[in-house]
């Protein structure tokens, strides 16, 4: 049995432009995306060499580490419904949690996210957030931010 071969990553640029390397022979050639947006993105690409191959669409504009930090969530007002948190990913630019129990919370409702890192200092972070997305308990948020960069928040996310 063989395994799948996974998908390569190519990341969108700000013109919704995006490069594919050939894995074989190393070609390279920028591809319009625009049309890939909202829909597919993941893409079975033919190089001019005849290689077939598949390429992940990246429409973020940050790299999102896998998480498992502990954190609060408490929503502004009037949602009520905060509590402990999970967070699951996190980015320079959002974070996705998880809220234990029932909440009534809504996309577009603001509130703080404090999360601890699991760095060697544990460093603590607070986040102003604008919730983005909803699935069930999990939450997707955006860094609602004064500052253009979180010293703390780079560092820990370096690939």
């Amino acid at each position: 049995m063989t395994t799948p071969t996974p998908a390569q990553k190519s990341f969108v640029k700000s013109g919704d432009e995006a490069t594919i390397i050939c894995p074989q022979c190393n070609s390279a050639k920028i591809i319009a995306v625009r049309q890939f947006r909202h829909r597919l993105h993941r893409l079975i690409v033919k190089c001019r060499c005849g290689y077939s191959f598949k390429v992940q669409l990246e429409f973020r504009r940050h790299y999102r580490k896998p998480t498992d930090l502990p954190g609060i969530y408490d929503p502004v007002p009037p949602a009520v419904s905060g509590g402990k948190a999970k967070v699951i990913n996190l980015s320079l630019s959002g974070a996705c949690f998880e809220l234990r129990g029932v909440h009534d919370l809504q996309i577009g409702q603001k509130g703080v996210l404090v999360f601890t890192l699991d760095n060697r200092k544990e460093s603590v972070l607070t986040k102003s957030i604008f919730i983005r997305s909803i699935s069930g308990n999990r939450i997707g948020g955006e860094f609602v931010e004064d500052r253009a960069f979180d010293k703390e928040l780079g560092f820990y996310l370096r690939p």
